[in-house]
């Protein structure tokens, strides 16, 4: 039956339903009309014997009648009671009445042996009153007698055509009860039949709507498996109904939902991995105090954890004119810092990025004109600069290229600028420490110098110790020191 279904024309679910529904609704009315012409076809079988019937209720009524008058003649012709005078007038108008109901009867009253018993009636009704008008009347016992004997045979005559207008009533009755049945027995046959065929029309509808409606059912499985985290679920595809768009509607909303989870459980692993480097380099940059050291240390962190091309670090140098590579990955950057690269400041990505303190970031560099090309670095594709500053002052800048076109994002953007951020705490601190470094040698020294001074006994002696303390401090030649009139030359060759 499934394939049978399969192969109908394909429908939408609403075709499905209404199609069903038709074939439900014409079964219905079909086995209406049927019932209805049929009923139509009993109606006059059931006049028929209704009007019978009625003439079987006359024709009864004329029996009792005539047997009421034959024992009430028989009574009054024994007792001669004027009593029985007004019973058999009233059984004979009684016999009258039957027989008007019977002329009134449409199936009677063409009957030839109706017409007969009208006119047998009426010869006993005459019979009748001559007898019970014979005492005032002057007629002899044999004339009466005879008119006895005539009202007796008439009374047996009319029996007899009563009995045969019963007789062919009851044959009509009986004949019309059969015709009547075999219809009644043929519209419960096709009834029945009908009823079969509409129940079988329901089934196949029934099933054929849930076969199309099965597939909600399937989708409805399938989003609560989504729901409970199985995203490789697939909805069914293929049908041509609204179903099948629901299915290839579900199925792409599903793999954008993974597409995006995908997405997203990168991102967490990205974000992640940049908390993890950040973290790192934060704590490496906690124990390095030289500026050489901590540029080698960020790029070889920063080109380890995202799988850079390359990267690099560049400083400012005294004058803040020139920004000075410290720091690069790999054989290229080893090649720059051997060469002393350096890039004037506002020249190419790093050079805007120092001098506007702002991230310059090229997704494709082949579609920037701004973008200077490093012969060691070819296959650089996206680039971007992110200032390293402190306080607002710019001290340098952190460099990173990639090989793949739109490489770098902002999300790129955003961990490089939190790391140069970084960075640049960790240069200001350097430089302080190595002033501060600085400022302590001289110190030292100056109270080196002071106490070698305090054992000389004389001015020369003093002017002596100082200008060889000098040079040693200055590491030069030769130093002349004079005050007034004396003066101390250090003349040793060092330096």
């Amino acid at each position: 039956m499934r394939s049978l279904l399969n192969r109908l024309p394909s429908l939408s679910v609403r075709g499905s339903v209404t199609l069903a529904f038709v074939f439900i609704a014409t079964w219905v009315l079909v086995l209406a009309s049927v019932s209805y012409y049929q009923l139509r076809q009993v109606q006059p079988y059931s006049e028929d014997i209704i009007a019978a019937s009625a003439d079987m209720l006359s024709l009864q009524r004329m029996t009792t009648a005539s047997a009421a008058l034959d024992a009430d003649l028989e009574r009054y012709l024994t007792i001669q009671g004027l009593e029985y005078k007004e019973s058999i007038q009233a059984d004979v108008d009684e016999m009258q009445a039957a027989l008007k109901l019977l002329n009134s009867s449409p199936h009677v009253a063409a009957r030839p042996g109706l017409q007969d018993l009208v006119s047998t009636i009426g010869r006993i009704q005459s019979e009748f009153i001559y007898v019970l008008d014979a005492d005032l009347m002057i007629v002899s016992t044999g004339d009466i007698n005879r008119r006895i004997v005539a009202l007796y045979n008439d009374l047996d005559v009319a029996k007899e055509q009563r009995d045969t207008l019963l007789a062919d009533v009851m044959e009509e009755l009986q004949t019309t009860a059969n015709a009547q049945g075999r219809i009644a027995s043929g519209v419960q046959r096709q009834a029945l039949s009908l009823g079969l065929i509409v129940l079988i029309t329901a089934v196949l509808a029934t099933v054929a709507v849930n076969l199309r409606l099965r597939g909600i059912t399937v989708l409805t499985q399938i989003t609560t498996a989504i729901a409970g985290g199985d995203l490789s679920r697939v909805a069914p595809e293929g049908r041509k109904d609204e179903i099948g768009t629901l299915g290839a509607s579900f199925n792409a909303m599903t793999s954008r939902l993974r597409e995006m989870v995908g997405t997203l459980e990168q991102r967490v692993a990205d974000r992640t991995r940049a908390i993890e480097a950040s973290s790192e380099i934060s704590r490496r940059l906690s124990t390095i105090l030289d500026q050489k050291q901590l540029a080698l240390a960020v790029v070889e962190e920063v080109q380890r954890a995202f799988n850079y091309y390359h990267a690099h670090i560049y400083l400012y140098d005294e004058m803040q004119e020139n920004l000075v590579m410290v720091g690069g990955t790999g054989e290229a950057g080893q090649l720059m810092l051997g060469r002393g690269h350096q890039i004037a400041k506002g020249r190419g990505l790093v050079g805007r990025a120092a001098e506007t303190n702002q991230v310059v970031l090229v997704a494709d560099t082949q579609a920037d004109p701004n973008w200077l090309a490093n012969p060691l670095l070819p296959e650089t594709k996206s680039e971007v600069a992110v200032p390293i500053s402190a306080g607002g002052r710019v001290s340098g800048v952190l460099d990173v290229q990639h090989n793949i076109v739109n490489g770098l994002n902002q999300q790129d953007v955003d961990l490089l600028q939190s790391i140069a951020n970084q960075v640049g705490v960790a240069v200001q601190n350097a430089t302080l420490f190595t002033q501060t470094q600085r400022q302590a040698e001289r110190e030292t020294l100056v109270n080196a110098i002071g106490q070698k001074i305090q054992t000389a006994n004389s001015v020369e002696g003093v002017l002596q110790v100082l200008a060889r303390e000098l040079g040693a401090a200055l590491k030069v030649q030769r130093v002349l020191v004079q005050v007034g009139g004396n003066s101390a030359d250090d003349n040793t060759g060092k330096g």
